[in-house]
């Protein structure tokens, strides 16, 4: 409500100092009353915690295999919502790394390894974000036996060289794993895609780090609370869309040179000693926009590592918006993470990161 005051039109057109400094004061008192609203929504982390360590309990002693739980940052505060709906992707991860990645004893003996496996979940603040990892000292993952399977459903061509990250994510692929055998605890290929889908919910996203024969670590990193958002308003035709400042590196508008074209539309933007592929919004959600990226704008948004450029026909400014659910009708969207009320009163979409990147491998795919 104050943006739709602070915006109005008909008190832009007036210059009054005093009204001037009214309206700074309600910005604020507005502000002030924000902040302790977060604060009130903010609780610790703890309670997920604690239901991972009884499961851990309980899985270790189903799977003979003696793991010890260490915990840290269990005091980190974010928002409550944020708590209750991470508690079970965490639990499901902690299950996977019992059940494929920890060895047996005897194994583990002749590794080299002390018998008892470790698994650390810990809790830090960096930034606007709160970071989970979830480590173990299991057996790593096998790249090469993800590819494999990988090759086998289709989901990598045959001929193609894709990084280790990229093989490593596939894991989160619905109906996907590499078990040997369905056991009590896992091994359908049910789950990890559950943990990926509820992460992009909380506007989150996960990254792997492993090595084969000492261990995986998943770190998650999702926002402090899920209430508010600060995004780049951008525009495409009449349409406004919010980006959250945080998947956005840069903006440019590129030269005529810089931008290459594969049958007749601009695909990759070179950006410095760069290649990025591009996207275009309006082409996205089929809406009428400026097609020459050297006359829009070009938005460089970035995923676990990837980066795209994001082609959209002007640059509006930054707004704290609040965040709004579009309801499950639109829950399924790929590349829309909400929607807000604008400043001037209009609706924005609130665009996610993660899904325009795999839109856009999507892209690729269906062209190669």
């Amino acid at each position: 409500m104050q943006s739709l005051i602070q915006e109005d039109p008909a008190l832009a057109n007036h210059v009054d100092q005093r009204l001037a400094g009214n309206l700074g004061q309600l910005k604020r008192i507005t502000a002030g009353l924000q902040r302790s609203a977060m604060a009130l929504r903010m609780v610790p982390i703890r309670q997920a915690f604690q239901k991972v360590s009884r499961i851990v309990r309980d899985l270790s002693r189903k799977a003979d295999k003696s793991v010890e739980l260490v915990l840290s940052g269990e005091d980190t505060e974010l928002d409550r919502k944020v708590v209750e709906e991470i508690t079970d992707p965490l639990m499901h991860m902690v299950r996977n790394s019992i059940d494929h990645a920890i060895e047996p004893a005897a194994a583990r003996r002749a590794a080299g390894k002390r018998p008892q496996a470790r698994i650390a979940l810990s809790a830090y603040h960096q930034g606007g974000h709160i970071v989970i990892e979830i480590a173990d000292d299991g057996k790593g993952l096998d790249t090469q036996k993800i590819k494999a399977r990988a090759i086998e459903r289709g989901l990598i061509a045959p001929g193609a060289s894709p990084s280790a990250d990229e093989i490593n994510a596939l894991i989160f692929e619905p109906g996907f794993s590499t078990a040997e055998k369905v056991t009590e605890i896992s091994g359908r290929g049910v789950g990890m895609d559950v943990v990926r889908r509820n992460i992009d919910a909380l506007r989150g996203r996960v990254e792997i780090a492993t090595e084969q024969g000492k261990g995986t670590t998943f770190s998650i990193r999702l926002p402090l609370t899920l209430a508010v958002l600060d995004g780049l308003i951008v525009g495409v035709g009449r349409e406004r869309f919010v980006m959250p400042t945080t998947g956005v590196r840069e903006s440019l508008r590129p030269l005529p040179a810089h931008v290459h074209n594969v049958q007749g539309s601009p695909r990759v933007v070179q950006v410095r000693d760069s290649l990025l592929p591009l996207i275009s919004l309006g082409e996205l959600f089929g809406l009428p926009h400026e097609g020459d990226p050297c006359k829009a704008t070009v938005v460089v948004i970035e995923d676990a590592g990837s980066q795209v450029g994001l082609i959209v026909d002007t640059l509006l400014g930054k707004q704290e918006v609040v965040i709004k659910s579009l309801g499950e009708t639109f829950a399924s969207v790929r590349g829309i993470a909400g929607g807000a009320i604008l400043g001037d009163g209009r609706i924005g979409l609130i665009l996610d990161a993660h899904g325009i990147v795999e839109l856009e491998r999507g892209v690729n795919r269906a062209a190669a």
